[in-house]
């Protein structure tokens, strides 16, 4: 599956993160409301806003890739990094700052990772039981904390919600969407530029807005692991 440059587009505004779908179960004559979560633990969805396309090259790489997405009925990996939060390793009183991304194709990569690894981490035991809770052992960064972001398998992406028990570099977290896939033991963890399958956001205007040779345009996409026919 193909991963989407966001290393090219650097979009203006990025907003992604895990949304939960609750409805209202009714309200009780004591005019207590119920709700009911109704996704099983929620999905990423994003927005990709002000990506200027002021080069040929980008012009010519939305233009690829509005294609590509096919109105929404194409699968891509989304790339969901968030990079100042991650559990960067040190060096003396200073972090290591990551290396260039690197591909293996610039219209169309298949990967999309740090030159040289930045983060490392892996599963500690068999994950998904229950599906909310992971034990991960960091083994080149520092320590856990809620709110980091990760990727598992090379298309599904998860955040930490919070630690119930820490043991130095490892730690047991709530995690959230819950695993709905069962992970082995000594899985590696993608914390340096993680990647969750998506498609393009049904009905959406993908054509740029051209002005005096200068482009903007924008992309919303939603976790999905749908079958493709």
């Amino acid at each position: 599956m193909l991963v989407f440059p966001l290393h090219h587009f650097n979009p203006g505004v990025l907003s992604a993160d895990v949304t939960m779908r609750v409805i209202s179960g009714g309200t009780a004559i004591n005019d207590v409301e119920t709700t009911i979560q109704t996704d099983g633990g929620g999905r990423w969805e994003g927005t990709l806003g002000e990506i200027d396309l002021d080069e040929p090259f980008y012009k010519r790489l939305w233009e690829a890739w509005s294609s590509h997405l096919a109105g929404g009925a194409r699968p891509f990996l989304m790339p969901v990094p968030s990079l100042d939060t991650a559990p960067a390793p040190s060096a003396g009183r200073g972090v290591l700052w990551p290396s260039d991304i690197v591909t293996d194709d610039e219209y169309f990569p298949t990967y999309a990772r740090f030159a040289k690894p930045w983060i490392e981490a892996e599963t500690v035991g068999v994950s998904g039981s229950p599906p909310s809770v992971l034990t991960i052992a960091i083994t080149r960064g520092s320590r856990l904390t809620p709110g980091m972001r990760f990727g598992m398998g090379g298309n599904r992406a998860y955040k930490i919600e919070r630690i119930t028990d820490r043991d130095g570099q490892q730690a047991t977290c709530i995690i959230s969407p819950p695993c709905r896939v069962e992970w082995p033991d000594a899985t590696p963890l993608n914390f340096d530029w993680p990647l969750v399958q998506c498609k393009a956001v049904i009905g959406q205007n993908l054509r740029p807005d051209y002005g005096f040779g200068y482009a903007t345009t924008s992309l919303a996409f939603v976790e999905d692991f749908t079958d493709v026919g």
